[in-house]
This record gives C-alpha cells, structure tokens and sequence, in this order.
C-alpha cells in the first residue's frame, strides 16, 4: 500500500514534469527536509528535488542537494555506479550556472573519465557526463567546443534517440553555440526541429518548450528578421506569463530576450 510520503513524492515528480517548478520543489521539500539518506529511492527523489530548485534558478540550493545525492551513492552503490556519474554530471551543472568554471570542468571531466573506463564511452551515464562537459566549454568559450558539442550530440542521437531528453538539451545548446558562430541557418533549422518535438513530448506551455521558441526567435534576429524575432519573443513571454507567471525566472529570462529582440 502507497505511504502519504509516497503520495507526495509522485505528485512532485508529476509537477517537476509539467515544468512546474515551484510546486514539485516544495512538494519534495515536505518530505526530504527531514529524510536521511540512507537508501537510494530518497537518493532518487533528492536528485530530482535539486533538478527543480535548477528550474528555479536556485543553483546553490540545487548544488547542496545534489552534493548530498553525489556523496550518498558512492556510499551505497560506489563511485563508478552509473547514478554516481549521471549526479556528479548535474552538480558540474550546478557549479556552472554559478560561474565556478573550473570546478565544474574538473567534476564533469572526473564523470567522463570514470564512466569511459568502467561502463564504456556509449553509455547512458558516460553520454550525461559529456553533455555536461559539452555545455561547459560552449559556455567558456573553448576552442573545441563546436566539435564536442556536435560529437555529443551525435552519440546521444545514436544511443539514446531523439526522444531522449539529454538528445533535447544537446541541441538547445547546439542551437546556441551555432548562433553565436553566426552559423544562422543551421541554427534555425534545429531550433525549429526542437520546437517541434518539445511540443510533442512536453506540450506547448512546457518552460523548455517555450525557451525553444526564444531560441528560434533570437536566431531570426540575428539573421535579421527582427519583426518576425519580435512578434515570436512577444508572444512567449505573453505565453508565459499565463502558463508559468510573472515572476517566474524562465518568464524574466524572456523578458530580457524581448528587450534584447527590441534593441
């Protein structure tokens, strides 16, 4: 029989998945405040718990749960267990979005360097750690990132499909990388492709939907469609306004890409 606890949990992962942030991080705060870490399911639901704080743009909350997923696997499954590397790949993430580049170059290269010598270079946990060290050096601006990015998103395509959604987030961050190389119409070509299957799988008022659509929208100004970037940016944030509200941090970051369109 289902606990309330499990109630809980399951309603948050629901609202995590519809992109309703707030709501799964305090759904999963209620029962992980005051959780141990003793098995892996909590584990499981710490790591998504941080994915949400992620969502909200609280990255130093979102690196402490995660820093608690990282240190309690290698407990209990060891440090090369593919949930050991795919955790360590989100708290690279984390460490970035904080700007703290070389720590988070060095974690993502540590969950490559395992997952390639104990699991193998095409696995699922070894492939998170590349995304993850991809978006790292587009971010720094690395000299190779445009070909291991492209790489990266090639192995995840093969192994993983389309449908997977590390195969969505290696081609939003292709999609950003070609814009800011000027490469415009490779650019929009995939932009378009992950608007299309963000809406399939996610639905259209899905925050990473609508952050496809301002991708596309600051690709057609900077090809020099500024009406039509305008028209498009204009109509996310209204989008979002509704669906995710005012304040929410995906509806400020496409306010700012308005004001960006906008000049």
């Amino acid at each position: 029989m289902e606990t309330l606890i499990d109630d809980v949990r399951h309603e948050a992962q629901a609202a995590l998945d519809r992109g309703d942030f707030a709501r799964s991080a305090q759904l999963f705060a209620q029962f992980l405040d005051r959780a141990d870490d003793g098995d892996a399911e909590t584990l499981a639901a710490r790591q998504q718990y941080a994915l949400a704080l992620y969502g909200l743009s609280d990255h130093p909350a979102g690196e402490a749960q995660l820093r608690r997923v990282v240190e309690g696997r290698e407990r209990l499954l060891g440090p090369d267990h593919p949930s050991t590397l795919t955790a360590l790949a989100r708290l690279a993430e984390a460490l970035g979005q904080q700007q703290r580049w070389l720590e988070a170059q060095a974690l993502a290269q540590e969950a490559v360097r395992r997952g390639t010598r104990t699991l193998g270079a095409q696995h699922e946990a070894t492939l998170s750690g590349r995304l993850a060290l991809a978006w790292i050096l587009a971010r720094t601006g690395d000299e190779d990132a445009d070909a291991f990015v492209r790489e990266t998103a090639h192995a995840i395509d093969s192994v993983l499909g389309r449908d997977h959604r590390d195969s969505w987030a290696a081609h939003h961050l292709r999609i950003d990388l070609l814009r800011s190389l000027d490469r415009l119409e490779e650019a929009e070509a995939e932009a378009r492709e992950i608007i299309a299957i963000r809406e399939q799988h996610q639905g259209g008022d899905h925050p990473h939907t609508l952050r496809a659509h301002a991708d596309l929208a600051l690709v057609l100004h900077a090809s020099g469609h500024t009406a039509d970037a305008l028209t498009m940016i204009e109509a996310v944030l209204n989008r979002s306004t509704q669906a995710l509200g005012p304040e929410h941090p995906f509806t400020s970051a496409f306010r700012s890409d308005r004001e960006t369109i906008a000049g």
